[in-house]
């Protein structure tokens, strides 16, 4: 049983060594690239406009990505965030539309994030289907509803004039500082003392790393999944009534494209596909990655174009690195 227990706290330390070796590592590439663009804009890039730019870019793109980064690491894909987060965001622009408080909304679009995500999970874990494949269909069918529902017409969404407060609320600054980077920040922070500190948490890394074994611990891993699955679903529709609010309006497109970001973003902090392996603050610093190459492209006058190329290499060799310091360990 020492032994056991030696070897178990021994897994721990290198696990918890390696995570914050990946994310000095990721830092300083973020780090590097914004040293980078610096110089390629000749200053602009730092500029107290774009730093607000892109602080409100990585909040957004961030809730989702610390949501799928939870539900990586408890060994499960959710390819539907885009679409989610587009419903949430039409759920209160229609909600709105019909005279109703806009936090009132706000509340019944996370109840509907909430919600679709319980289907995805309960669907996944009751039917014994990959993840994968039940949020792409689910991915597509709710496109198809905003689609149906909206034919395709913008909805407006301009809160800012008549609830200054809930646009202030959700979008506003405090200071020099964004409310969503705030909102991005709480949320992290929750996330990660769940993760690190809390039982949930610890069934969260056990599920993702061992189903089998984590059953043998008499933990309940389709609760733990579908629970991952709304949080989910819950911070895509936060992300969504954020963005909608901001922009004073709906369009069919929204988040479309978003799934594969937030999963890239994931990746990129050091989560493994395959489960059990990641932390928040490494998802976090992957959603800065991702969104300082974006503007630093842009802003370098390099060209948006060149975005999807020098992101796909990145991905790549994140996803050998992490499985060459996985089997290392393993051995």
């Amino acid at each position: 049983m020492k032994e056991q227990s030696f070897g178990k706290s021994r897994n721990i330390g290198i696990l918890k060594r390696l995570s914050t070796i990946r994310e000095i590592i990721i830092f300083g590439v973020s780090i590097g690239m914004i040293i980078l663009f610096f110089f390629a804009s000749k200053g602009k890039f730092v500029s107290p406009a774009v730093i607000n730019l892109i602080s409100v870019a990585v909040s957004e793109l961030g809730l989702i990505v610390i949501g799928v980064a939870l539900l990586m690491i408890c060994g499960e894909f959710d390819l539907s965030v885009g679409s989610v987060s587009a419903l949430g965001a039409l759920t209160a622009a229609k909600i709105y539309q019909l005279g109703l408080n806009p936090f009132l909304a706000l509340v019944i679009a996370l109840g509907v994030g909430m919600a679709v995500g319980a289907i995805n999970g309960l669907i996944t874990v009751k039917f014994r289907l990959p993840s994968f494949i039940v949020t792409l269909g689910t991915m597509i069918a709710w496109r198809g509803v905003i689609y149906v529902s909206t034919a395709g017409v913008p909805v407006g969404f301009r809160v800012m004039e008549t609830y200054p407060a809930f646009h202030n609320f959700l979008v506003g600054d405090v200071g020099v500082i964004p409310v969503p980077s705030i909102w991005f920040i709480v949320f992290a922070i929750i996330l990660m003392l769940i993760l690190n500190f809390h039982w949930f948490g610890n069934h969260i890394y056990a599920v993702g790393g061992n189903k089998k074994t984590a059953r043998g611990m008499c933990i309940n891993t389709d609760k733990t999944k579908v629970i991952c699955f709304m949080l989910v679903g819950m911070l895509s529709a936060f992300a969504g009534v954020m963005r909608v609010t901001r922009i004073c309006g709906f369009h069919a497109l929204q988040g479309s494209g978003i799934e594969l970001m937030a999963i890239a973003s994931a990746v990129i902090g050091g989560t493994l596909l395959s489960g059990g392996v990641g932390t928040i603050v490494g998802a976090c610093l992957g959603a800065l990655v991702i969104t300082v190459l974006d503007y630093g492209l842009i802003m370098s006058g390099i060209g948006a174009y060149w975005y999807k190329l020098f992101l796909g290499i990145i991905i790549i060799l994140v996803v050998i690195i992490n499985e060459v310091v996985e089997r290392r360990r393993e051995s």
